[in-house]
C-alpha cells in the first residue's frame, strides 16, 4: 500500500512518503499550484500500482525544512523558502490538475453565460418597440421595466406599410354646413402599427386649398383607448368623420395619412 495526500487548492494528488510527512509535522508545497497545505488532512492509502513515468522536463523534488516545534501545527502558507518539502511531478493517479481545470472551465462557462444573458436583455431593451409589436404578448413587460426606468414602450411607425384602401366625402342631407368623411384604412404589415394622422385638405373648383384640418387617432376612431392598441397587422379600421364647414363651399378634397 502507498500513501498519498490531496492538495486542497487545486485537487491534485500526489504520492508521499512517510519521510515526507514527518518533516515540520506533515506540512507540504504542492509541486502543481504551489501552495502550502497539511498532508495529514488528505491523507489516504491505495494499493501499489506501477505509474508511468513523469516526462523528462519535470522534476520530482522532495527538500527536507527544520523540524518545527510542537505549538507550530497549523497550516503555515508562506513565501517558498528552500527548505520547504516540495511535491512535485505526476499526481498518484495520473490526472495531474485535470480536476481544478474542470472546475475553471465550469467557473468560465458559467461567467459567460451571465455575460451572454446580460448582452441579450440589453438588446432587447434597445429594441424593446420593435419586439412589443411583433410579440405583443411581451408589451407588458416591457411597461413594467419601463416603470422603473421611466423609458417608454412606443408602437412602430412605417408609413410604407398603410394604405388608403378607399375614402368618400359627402354633405350631410339633414345639415348643410356639414359634411361627412369615410375612409377605409389598411395595415398592410405584419406587425402592429402606431396608427397615423389623417390630413384632410377641402378644395375649391380650382383645386386650391380653402381648408386645412389634421386628425389624430384618438379623433377619428370611435373609441380614443384603441389608439393605444395600435392598429393590428393585416387590419382594416373604418373611420367615420363629421366636420361642420360653416359658410365654405368646398368642391374636392385631399386625404392623406402620416406620422406627425
Amino acid at each position: 500500500m502507498s500513501m498519498v495526500t490531496s492538495c486542497p487548492a487545486c485537487a491534485t494528488t500526489f504520492r508521499i512518503t512517510q519521510e515526507q510527512l514527518r518533516a515540520r509535522q506533515g506540512k507540504v508545497r504542492c509541486g502543481q499550484c504551489r501552495g502550502t497545505f497539511d498532508a495529514f488532512k488528505a491523507l489516504a492509502s491505495i494499493p501499489d500500482t506501477p505509474l508511468a513515468a513523469p516526462p523528462e522536463n519535470v522534476e520530482r523534488e522532495v527538500r527536507d525544512i527544520p523540524r518545527a516545534p510542537p505549538e507550530q501545527r497549523t497550516l503555515d502558507i508562506g513565501p517558498q523558502s528552500p527548505n520547504d518539502v516540495v511535491i512535485e511531478g505526476r499526481d498518484a493517479f495520473g490526472t495531474g490538475g485535470r480536476l481544478g481545470n474542470v472546475r475553471a472551465a465550469r467557473l468560465m462557462t458559467g461567467i459567460v453565460g451571465v455575460l451572454a444573458l446580460a448582452l441579450v436583455a440589453q438588446l432587447l431593451y434597445a429594441m424593446r418597440d420593435r419586439v412589443s409589436a411583433a410579440v405583443p404578448s411581451l408589451r407588458p413587460v416591457f411597461e413594467r421595466v419601463c416603470a422603473f426606468t421611466g423609458c417608454t414602450v412606443t408602437l412602430p411607425k412605417r408609413t410604407e406599410a398603410l394604405a388608403i384602401e378607399s375614402s368618400d366625402l359627402q354633405i350631410d342631407s339633414a345639415r348643410a354646413n356639414v359634411i361627412i368623411l369615410s375612409a377605409a384604412l389598411r395595415n398592410r404589415g405584419n406587425t402592429v402599427l402606431a396608427y397615423p394622422a389623417l390630413e384632410l385638405t377641402l378644395t375649391n373648383a380650382q383645386d386650391q386649398a380653402i381648408a386645412r384640418r389634421v386628425f389624430s387617432a384618438r379623433e377619428y376612431l370611435n373609441r380614443a383607448e384603441d389608439a393605444e392598441q395600435g392598429m393590428a397587422a393585416l387590419a382594416e379600421v373604418n373611420v367615420r368623420i363629421e366636420l361642420d364647414t360653416g359658410d365654405l363651399r368646398a368642391s374636392g378634397y385631399r386625404l392623406f395619412l402620416f406620422y406627425p
